[in-house]
């Protein structure tokens, strides 16, 4: 996960290090999720996936599945990544 994420999840939770439970309505869900104007690629309804959001040079295609749950902090997926590259 990049530093502009750690940023994003830290603006919208108002916490240092939230889980991804924290992040749910604020950036997923809720009132304002981010993309929920947005057409998706895919099947050109309004709402799209976070990935969808983003710069073309932000992503790519997916090469592999990581298996998370919504209880751990950001920074355990950012620390288990960093170390897996």
């Amino acid at each position: 996960l990049s530093p502009e994420f750690l940023k994003l999840a830290q603006e919208r939770s108002g916490k240092e290090d939230p889980t991804f439970y924290d992040l749910k309505d604020c950036i997923f869900f809720g009132d304002n999720p981010i993309g929920k104007d947005q057409a998706c690629p895919r099947d050109g309804l309004k709402g799209v996936a976070l990935v969808d959001t983003l710069e073309k040079h932000q992503r790519g295609q997916c090469t592999h599945f990581l298996s998370w749950t919504w209880g751990y902090k950001v920074s355990t997926v950012t620390g288990a990544l960093q170390q897996w590259l």
